[in-house]
C-alpha cells in the first residue's frame, strides 16, 4: 500500500550537503523543529532522526539504498512510521522509548551499542528518558548529540533546560559519562538537532572535544536548571 496516497507531497527545501557524504535537513515542524542528519558509512546510509516527508527529502533518501534510522530522543520521531514504510530501513532506538512504537519492528539497545566498526550509540538520558548520542568515528569524527547539547550565541554548545527536559541532573550525569566513553580527543565536531541558527551559517560545531571539555558540570549542578525555556 502506498504510504502517501492522498495529497501530493510538498516540494520542500533540499537537504544541504555539509561535507562529502553528510547532509543536514531543514527543521521538522512535526517534531518541535528537530534537525535530522544523513550520512554514508561503510555499511550503508544512516539517518539520524526523522525529517519532514517532502519530495526533496525523499529524492535524496531513496537514492541511498538500504540503510538505518537512529532516533536520538522521543520528540524526534515525526512521521517515522510513514518514512520507514516507504524506505524499508531498520530503526534503532534506546529501549526505554521503544514502547512509543508498539506496532513497529525496532532494534533496541541499553547503554552502548556498536553499529559498525566506526559507529557507536550511547544512552544519554536527560533531555528525554531514552535520549542517546551517535558517534561516527570515521574520518569525519562527528558526534550526533540530539538535544543533549545546543548551540549558544557565542558559538559554543551547552546543555539547556527547557519545559520539555526530562531530568536536569541525569542530563549532566550523561555528559560526564559521555566524556568517559569518548575519551579526551573525541569528537572532532558536534551535530546538534536544534538551534543551528546560532552557528552563523555553519551546520557543525568545530573542536567538539574541546567544547565538551570546557563544560563546567559542577557549576551547572550547583546553579540548577534555571528557568524553563520553550
Amino acid at each position: 500500500m502506498d504510504p502517501f496516497p492522498r495529497d501530493p507531497l510538498p516540494t520542500g527545501r533540499s537537504p544541504q550537503e555539509v561535507t562529502g557524504g553528510l547532509w543536514v535537513f531543514a527543521p521538522n515542524r512535526e517534531s518541535r523543529g528537530t534537525v535530522s542528519w544523513l550520512f554514508r558509512t561503510r555499511t550503508g546510509p544512516l539517518l539520524v532522526d526523522v525529517p519532514e516527508i517532502t519530495q526533496a527529502n525523499l529524492a535524496l533518501l531513496s537514492r541511498q539504498g538500504n540503510g538505518r534510522i537512529v532516533l536520538t530522543h522521543r520528540t524526534a520521531h515525526g512521521p517515522l512510521r510513514r518514512l520507514a514504510q516507504q524506505l524499508g530501513w531498520e530503526v534503532w532506538i534506546q529501549e526505554q522509548e521503544a514502547y512509543l512504537l508498539p506496532t513497529m519492528a525496532v532494534q533496541t539497545f541499553r547503554q552502548e551499542q556498536q553499529l559498525g566498526e566506526d559507529l557507536a550509540l550511547y544512552w544519554t538520558p536527560g533531555p528525554t528518558p531514552g535520549s542517546c548520542c551517535l558517534h561516527w568515528r570515521g574520518h569525519q569524527s562527528v558526534l550526533f548529540c540530539g538535544r543533549l547539547l545546543q548551540p549558544q550565541p557565542n558559538g559554543h554548545v551547552a546543555p539547556v533546560h527547557t519545559a520539555h527536559t526530562f531530568h536536569w541532573g541525569r542530563l549532566l550525569t550523561s555528559l560526564a559519562r559521555l566524556r568517559q566513553w569518548l575519551g579526551p580527543h573525541e569528537p572532532g565536531r558536534i551535530a546538534c538537532s536544534t538551534g543551528l541558527v546560532r552557528l552563523s551559517g555553519a551546520a557543525l560545531v568545530d573542536q567538539g572535544a574541546r567544547a565538551l571539555a570546557q563544560l563546567d558540570l559542577e557549576a551547572l549542578h550547583a546553579v540548577g536548571p534555571g528557568p524553563n525555556l520553550p
